[in-house]
């Protein structure tokens, strides 16, 4: 079971306890960042998770099921650049591909010890939040056609369908510093 800032919580007790002494702090914000540049041998390589604060003491090999969602969106909807930017002859030097969102648990644990979780704990994920980093010499606009292409046909991020999904574009030219850079923002 996971360690709540510091303290193991593994029954409904201790959960509900951390969730009453801690508040909104336990709501927080995981990232999942995928890579893929020339280096990269294996394009399923695992990303790498950030946890919110509440969970950063769990050892770092360990992947509780929902913290899956974000790993499992990152390596799937990042691996699809790389092999579509090869299918549709753009070039690709780079790709940093993150899958943000907010986490609140709350709601699992209504009504369980005497817990009532806040309305505002409705949902476990109220929000996802993609950005792509993409560095290549092709142009902006192969690159947005790319983008939107991974966004609507990846199967990973089909079954999250249900959760509202921003996502947001950035592109660096090819050996060009990563400051010269065009940002765009959509709601999905």
């Amino acid at each position: 079971m996971p360690i709540v800032f510091g303290e193991m919580a593994s029954s409904v007790e201790e959960i509900v306890d951390a969730f009453e002494r801690h508040g909104d702090s336990v709501r927080g914000t995981y990232r999942a960042h995928y890579t893929f540049d020339s280096t990269t041998r294996d394009p399923y390589t695992a990303p790498r998770l950030e946890r919110p604060a509440s969970l950063r003491d769990n050892p770092a090999d360990t992947l509780f099921p929902w913290e899956q969602i974000f790993t499992t969106a990152a390596a799937c909807a990042g691996s699809d650049y790389p092999m579509l930017a090869a299918h549709l002859g753009i070039p690709l030097e780079r790709v940093h591909f993150v899958v943000e969102g907010v986490f609140d648990p709350r709601r699992e644990f209504d009504g369980l010890a005497g817990f009532a979780a806040p309305a505002d704990a409705r949902h476990c994920y109220p929000a996802l939040h993609v950005r792509a980093t993409l560095t290549s010499s092709a142009p902006r606009a192969a690159l947005e056609r790319l983008h939107a292409r991974v966004l609507a046909h990846n199967m990973v991020l089909d079954a999250l369908r249900g959760i509202p999904l921003t996502s947001e574009l950035v592109t660096v030219p090819a050996g060009e510093p990563s400051a010269r850079r065009a940002t765009s923002t959509v709601a999905g």
